[in-house]
């Protein structure tokens, strides 16, 4: 079927280079600027090493898009992947090589934590099971982690500085985007994969809501902000309404109200 081949082979082409995850965008970017906002609100400067960071953690993510694909793919089909990941695999080694540079031998500290979502998300990939809820819930910590690297060069010094103002809205603000991103994993699997679901409908509606409710108790008890408990309680709303509405909603349309929810989130970071 020339027809089908000729539609097939620019898409082989760009196999490995360009990431098909569009909503992983927002996970990308939102907790790095996320971290870069908590900088500038409470007076401090970026650290120089989260410039080149920004561009390791892209290369990195381009990188294990690719080797994902590869994983999974059958043998036969890996020869027009190894291309992509072996440039990906460089330039994040001489990206990752200046971030160290930059930041010392501390931001190595970091490294155990990212291992522990990489390394069972690649199993995961091995084996098809990269969309599993478990995969999503790796990815999005892994992501939302990327908020205190950004301030912090190290988990100790995050620690030491846990009882500071900047180092308490680090860690929530981290704990928030996980939140947040681990959320949208289920909401999105309530309008499309699992769309039918009334289990994955319950646990995306319970999810947000007991969110609202952290969200609650940390600016009562801790000082955090309320607009937070504001933030997911819209979010619990969505969460609830969208899936029982028809016509179903288009992923265009889901991405689109996506990119608001995660402007939406770093105004309320910016807001504190």
């Amino acid at each position: 079927m020339p027809g089908v081949s000729s539609r097939r082979r620019p898409q082989a082409k760009k196999a490995g280079w360009i990431p098909q995850q569009h909503g992983a965008w927002a996970m990308l970017f939102v907790p790095y600027v996320a971290g870069s906002l908590l900088c500038v609100r409470h007076g401090t400067a970026i650290p120089t090493y989260a410039w080149v960071l920004l561009f390791f953690w892209l290369a990195g993510y381009f990188c294990f898009n690719a080797a994902s694909l590869w994983l999974k793919a059958p043998s036969s089909r890996r020869g027009p992947l190894q291309r992509p990941l072996l440039v990906y695999a460089a330039a994040a080694a001489v990206l990752g090589l200046g971030t160290l540079a930059l930041a010392g031998w501390p931001i190595l500290g970091w490294v155990p934590a990212y291992l522990v979502a990489l390394v069972p998300a690649m199993v995961l990939a091995s084996r098809r099971h990269e969309r599993a809820t478990l995969g999503g819930a790796l990815t999005t910590a892994g992501a939302s982690l990327m908020t205190a690297v950004v301030v912090y060069r190290s988990p100790a010094d995050l620690a030491a500085a846990s009882g500071t103002p900047l180092g308490a809205a680090v860690l929530a603000t981290t704990c928030f985007c996980f939140a947040y991103f681990f959320g949208t994993v289920l909401y999105v699997k309530t309008n499309i994969r699992e769309r039918d679901s009334v289990g994955y409908l319950a646990a995306s509606i319970g999810w947000h809501a007991a969110a609202t409710v952290a969200a609650a108790l940390a600016a009562g008890l801790a000082g955090t902000s309320w607009w937070w408990a504001v933030f997911f309680a819209a979010a619990t709303v969505r969460a609830a309404v969208v899936p029982r509405v028809r016509p179903r909603w288009s992923p265009r349309r889901l991405g689109l109200v996506e990119g608001v929810a995660c402007l939406a989130l770093l105004v309320v970071v910016g807001l504190g």
